[in-house]
């Protein structure tokens, strides 16, 4: 399915973005001063890398449909984004139309035009004469040099379970950050902020059902970096973490995916399993024949005092990204001069 990679980027006095038109993937932003980029990830048998868009489904297609030709995460994955005209400097707008699934993307990303803030606003139309059911998953998805075992991901998750006991997810539902696992016969705990056990899985939770935005934080003590995420609950209500460790116990990759579902499986098993709803939130949406939904979020990235520790909080404000610090109360201010591309403020 990979291809040779076609690679536009935009780019600011503070920071770049870098955009692989085959597939669609984000798979580059970076600092100037530092030059660490966080999305390095990159499955060489796929074009799954960097930040890429799950669009029509998020996990792998029922039989039928992989019989058909459809594929795990839909086809947006496997296509080559056109880049449409754009006059402003800072923004991409690009275009993807995914034929089995039956949905065209057109998505602007716009470069804040002096700090190290992005916004993405994705409007996905169903192009065929039926209504369907469909989700839609941000897929970022963090590599070395940035990614180490003392890596530390924050976010304002509620309730959640592990993919792996996801048949029944109310029955082994956790609170974040901890996450429930099997150990042989037994059931244990661990957490997911600080990785305390290697334990390769996928974690979704709910966001806390009073918040008005969505948020993920990801940071690297060794090098005083953050980057992070910021979307309206309304748009994205589940935080999803996938995390893959090698043989030896180091973490290899780590994915802070947001989005319309937790259910990483075919609709055919969610039906199936009666888990059409997980903990008050939908575990599919539905996009009628030629309706188009729009879904928005801001990327961020700074550096950090050499007394930080950890996000407590994330917040946004008309003029502002604000990251409070947990142990020192401290604030990390990120001026934007961005509209947030439908980031209600």
């Amino acid at each position: 399915m990979s291809g040779p990679s076609q690679i536009v980027s935009i780019s600011n006095s503070t920071a770049s973005v870098s955009v692989d038109r085959h597939s669609g993937a984000i798979v580059d932003f970076h600092l100037h001063e530092g030059g660490i980029n966080p999305l390095t990830f990159k499955r060489e048998e796929s074009n799954f890398q960097g930040h890429f868009l799950c669009l029509g489904r998020w996990g792998p297609p029922s039989d039928g449909e992989k019989a058909a030709g459809i594929i795990t995460h839909g086809e947006a994955v496997i296509q080559i984004w056109d880049r449409q005209p754009s006059t402003p400097k800072n923004e991409l707008r690009m275009a993807a139309t995914a034929p089995l699934e039956g949905l065209h993307v057109d998505r602007l990303l716009a470069l804040d035009k002096e700090n190290a803030v992005f916004g993405v606003t994705e409007n996905v139309t169903n192009i065929n004469p039926l209504g369907r059911l469909f989700n839609m998953v941000q897929h970022p998805t963090l590599g070395a040099p940035f990614l180490t075992n003392d890596t530390v991901v924050n976010c304002n998750a509620d309730k959640g379970f592990n993919y792996m006991l996801n048949t029944n997810p109310l029955e082994f539902a956790a609170k974040w950050p901890f996450g429930i696992v099997e150990d042989g016969d037994r059931k244990d705990c661990i957490i997911l902020s600080k990785l305390d056990k290697p334990y390769s899985s996928v974690f979704s939770f709910t966001i806390k059902k009073d918040a008005k935005f969505g948020w993920i934080t990801a940071y690297n003590p060794k090098d005083n970096l953050l980057i992070g995420y910021l979307w309206n609950r309304e748009d994205y209500p589940w935080i999803s973490l996938w995390q893959d460790f090698d043989e030896r116990g180091g973490i290899r990759y780590r994915g802070l995916e947001f989005g319309t579902t937790g259910m990483h499986k075919s609709y055919k098993e969610i039906i199936e399993e009666g888990n059409h709803r997980v903990f008050g939130e939908d575990s599919y949406k539905y996009i009628d024949a030629g309706e188009t939904q729009s879904r928005s979020y801001l990327a961020f990235m700074s550096e950090t005092p050499t007394d930080f520790t950890e996000a407590i909080d994330v917040s946004f404000d008309k003029k502002a990204i604000i990251i409070s610090d947990t142990a020192t109360g401290k604030q990390i201010t990120i001026q934007t001069t961005l509209k947030a591309n439908g980031i209600s403020k």
